[in-house]
């Protein structure tokens, strides 16, 4: 569905997504911070409240006296939202305890059960230990009495979190209003701004576009902005650039021997196909010369590889020369190289090998100071001409092959025709 927008609509939905995005990050931050300042805010209240009944329940603890404990506590009912408290001595005999009415058995019993899940946390070694829990429904303290600095009992509170939770809605609320606002007003603006960032970014796209079907990276695109699309039209042209330099340098790594610049053997194998495609089309013969270095391995050994490599590339060079303007010089592999004859009888391609035997015999080979050498090679001649049955290049190369090989036992230095 996105796909099929233009990216004017595509820039309002991302400048929405992203407003609501961040809108929803700082929401549930806020939200966040505001659940833990109504918990922090709440548990402060029931502090307060417990310390003013502690101060009142010093008395009765200190005398035991249950009543004056019951006559305190019975003045919570009218705070809505304590739902139990509990008043024990030292001994934890609970000299007191307060239960809202409106406090179902069932309930009230899970509530007894969270309260002691609290004083549990109480450790021997701090009897006097305060504490604090809160749970979503619920929270409570516990806090000791003390009397001329001795603790002396404790009082125990439980409160619901119902003023916690409905000043939290309230809050979620507004942000929700406040958000929706903001989200609706981004979007609004997104509408009637939108053409100031994404027509230059169109006019881009369509220059891209006639970029690519012409592919003509020497294009020049030209700006009227004078902000940051002129500087982004400015980069495009230096990709041009660049990409056409990096073509160039790709096509030639792709098609060329690195070490003696022929084309090498997948090219080769390409413009092998598309000549003789074209030979067979319009009926003209085609030759192949497949020429191997002799006794290559021996100079590698005898004089070293790096007069292996100065030797392979003179012979490319030779073979360069001798051949026609337009034939197809390649390297194989190795010391093996192969002539592609475009428009050519048999006499021809013999010519042509003649040529390159009798060139590179004559041609010497200065591999250090005042010290040459000379090379021959073994070659094999096919001629289409000869062999108007193989049609596959496969077939064609290889019996160009078996003529070298034949050239080789013959005596090297020497040609034979497939």
């Amino acid at each position: 569905m996105l796909n099929r927008l233009a990216i004017r609509y595509k820039l309002i939905i991302l400048l929405g997504l992203s407003g609501g995005f961040a809108l929803l990050t700082s929401s549930l931050i806020m939200v966040s911070s505001m659940y833990l300042t109504q918990s922090k805010s709440s548990m402060q209240v029931l502090h307060q409240l417990t310390d003013v009944i502690s101060e009142n329940m010093q008395a009765a603890l200190a005398f035991n006296d249950a009543s004056s404990a019951s006559k305190i506590l019975a003045s919570l009912h009218t705070n809505p939202h304590i739902l139990l408290a509990i008043v024990t001595n030292n001994n934890g005999q609970i000299l007191s305890q307060y239960q809202a009415n409106f406090l179902q058995a069932e309930r009230a019993q899970i509530h007894k059960q969270a309260l002691e899940q609290i004083l549990k946390e109480r450790t021997p070694q701090q009897p006097d230990q305060l504490l604090e829990h809160i749970q979503p429904d619920w929270m409570g303290v516990v806090k000791p009495v003390f009397f001329e600095g001795q603790a002396i009992g404790t009082l125990t509170l439980l409160s619901d979190t119902q003023v916690m939770w409905d000043e939290f809605r309230k809050f979620v609320l507004m942000q929700i209003l406040a958000s929706a606002l903001t989200v609706a007003l981004l979007l609004f603006l997104s509408l009637k701004f939108q053409a100031i960032f994404t027509q230059p970014i169109l006019n881009l796209i369509s220059s891209m576009r006639t970029v690519a079907q012409t592919k003509n990276y020497r294009t020049v695109l030209k700006s009227d902005h004078k902000d940051e699309f002129k500087h982004l039209y400015d980069v495009f042209n230096s990709m041009l650039v660049d990409i056409q330099e990096r073509d160039d340098r790709l096509f030639k790594l792709a098609t060329t021997d690195a070490l003696t610049g022929l084309a090498n053997r997948h090219h080769a194998m390409e413009l092998m196909n598309t000549i003789i495609n074209r030979a067979q089309r319009t009926q003209h013969p085609f030759g192949l010369i497949m020429v191997d270095l002799d006794f290559f391995k021996k100079i590698n050994d005898t004089y070293g590889h790096q007069t292996g490599d100065l030797v392979l590339q003179e012979a490319a060079k030779v073979l360069r020369d001798s051949a026609r303007e337009y034939d197809l010089v390649a390297r194989l592999g190795g010391e093996e190289f192969l002539i592609v004859c475009d428009d050519a009888p048999l006499q021809t391609c013999i010519v042509i090998a003649q040529r390159i035997q009798q060139n590179l015999a004559n041609h010497e080979i200065e591999y250090a100071p005042g010290c040459k050498l000379n090379v021959t090679a073994s070659i094999g001649v096919y001629s289409s001409a000869q062999n108007p049955a193989e049609t596959s290049i496969a077939a064609m190369l290889s019996a160009a092959d078996a003529a070298l090989y034949q050239a080789k036992h013959t005596g090297r230095n020497t040609y034979c025709v497939a």
